[in-house]
């Protein structure tokens, strides 16, 4: 009886029959491995996706399990708990109820994709719908705290930092360093400032009432957002960066010496406003790809960068308009 005991304890591993089996890493490792051998085996006709199912889940139980062994769901929700009120992506009117099922599912996911969140999101996003439990999250809202929790998990538990993310970026085993997140954001904030003054300029040259208030509206929008960054550089050590980009610069005085000489149409200015707004995003998502971003800023990336992909679409669509009444 003793023995039985003794070995119910050691908590085996339904794979290997080793000791200290997780059911985070291996559970979920094996739901989703068996997903992508189901679909796989599929090519083969029903005995083929059977044939998968079986096979993917043994690899994805194993992959998992080797990621996620020495993730703790308490410490994870009592870390998340304590800290959620103060993340940008969090939503009034929304309590932990909402986003606990998002963290979890990302901690609980992440030993089961061996790559990027980008390549896993598709699978996350599908999956979602039934594994909120109790939260009232869309998937577009849960991203970005499923995300979160996914890179504490890379950070804490597969060899990056440990500890909170205020402190990350001291160059640890794939950590971006803090001297490296501030350069990202202080690209960001020039590219913002790009975008203050040069809405600002077309603004004051434009005579249509509805533009101008428009061209304003983004010019305070980019004032913001860069206020957003200069507060993480702080955050993170850095000093705040003076002045826009070069091609903003160019871009900016491109508008001040057309309007002087008053040959600056409205559709002119939008597609200099639209040629801006391109560069913009491209810088963005250009910084999306850095890995080792701490979870903060890159959930204020993503966030701003869904502002300025809106930015593009308004002016694009305004250009189309004046470009149809031209």
């Amino acid at each position: 009886m003793a023995d039985e005991r003794n070995e119910r304890n050691l908590n085996l591993d339904p794979i290997t029959d080793e000791a200290g089996a997780h059911p985070v890493g291996t559970g979920i490792g094996a739901a989703s491995g068996g997903m992508a051998g189901a679909a796989a085996g599929a090519f083969g006709g029903p005995v083929g996706a059977a044939v998968g199912l079986v096979a993917g889940a043994v690899v994805g139980g194993l992959a998992g399990k080797a990621t996620a062994e020495g993730i703790n769901p308490t410490v994870e929700h009592a870390y998340w708990r304590e800290r959620y009120g103060n993340e940008d992506y969090v939503q009034t009117g929304y309590t932990y109820d909402d986003y606990g099922p998002a963290y979890e599912y990302g901690w609980s996911s992440r030993g089961a994709y061996p790559g990027e969140f980008e390549s896993a999101e598709p699978t996350l996003a599908t999956a979602w719908a039934e594994r909120r439990g109790t939260s009232s999250l869309t998937w577009d809202q849960a991203r970005p705290a499923t995300r979160a929790a996914w890179d504490r998990v890379d950070r804490q538990y597969a060899g990056g930092y440990v500890g909170d993310t205020a402190d990350v970026g001291v160059g640890v085993d794939g950590a971006m360093d803090n001297d490296d997140v501030v350069d990202v954001l202080n690209d960001l904030l020039e590219t913002c400032r790009d975008g203050e003054y040069g809405f600002r300029e077309v603004a004051e040259h434009t005579k249509t009432a509805t533009l101008k208030t428009t061209f304003l509206q983004r010019s305070n929008e980019c004032l913001k957002a860069g206020s957003e960054l200069q507060s993480l550089v702080v955050r993170y050590g850095g000093e705040v960066a003076e002045g826009g980009t070069t091609s903003g610069a160019l871009h900016r005085g491109w508008v001040s010496v057309r309007g002087a000489l008053g040959g600056l149409s409205d559709l002119a200015m939008l597609n200099e406003c639209e040629r801006g707004e391109d560069a913009a995003l491209a810088r963005y998502r250009k910084a999306l790809k850095e890995e080792g971003l701490p979870s903060d800023v890159r959930a204020l990336i993503e966030r701003q960068l869904q502002g300025v992909q809106r930015n593009h679409d308004q002016i694009k669509l305004l250009r189309d308009q004046e470009k149809a009444r031209a």
